[in-house]
């Protein structure tokens, strides 16, 4: 792989971490993943730097009932009923925040992969030699 060819990669990858920077504005704040009723209605993840991922509704709990209705038969308001919600996790964002402790969760598989992925993309261009054309 050539010195550009890895530069094109890590800027790349810098250029999609920007974009994701709407989804995560305050770096300082810990990591706090934009939820949706359904994959289709959050953005589109940068692999392996984020994903959706589909876990129980936070507002009924997973049984797709609203908890602030007098009739237990009323549909959660968040899920549409179905108990559950998609989540966009920035995996490489809440890396950094739980190694900083901002953020006190354990880490996950996806958190070490998307780490090592990013390492590795910036160890490759920076131990590629630096070649200056000359105009």
């Amino acid at each position: 792989m050539t010195h550009s060819h890895h530069l094109d990669r890590l800027n790349a990858g810098i250029g999609q971490a920007e974009s994701n920077q709407k989804l995560f504005p305050d770096s300082n704040a810990p990591a706090r993943p934009r939820v949706a009723r359904n994959a289709e209605l959050l953005p589109t993840p940068v692999e392996p730097y984020s994903s959706i991922v589909e876990t129980a509704c936070d507002d009924c709990g997973g049984d797709g009932r609203d908890h602030g209705c007098r009739d237990d038969y009323e549909t959660c308001e968040s899920c549409g009923g179905s108990g559950k919600q998609a989540v966009l996790r920035n995996w490489l964002g809440e890396a950094f925040q739980i190694e900083e402790g901002k953020l006190q969760i354990a880490p996950q598989r996806e958190h070490l992969r998307a780490f090592r992925f990013y390492a590795t993309q910036l160890v490759n261009a920076l131990n590629e030699p630096f070649s200056r054309e000359v105009a």
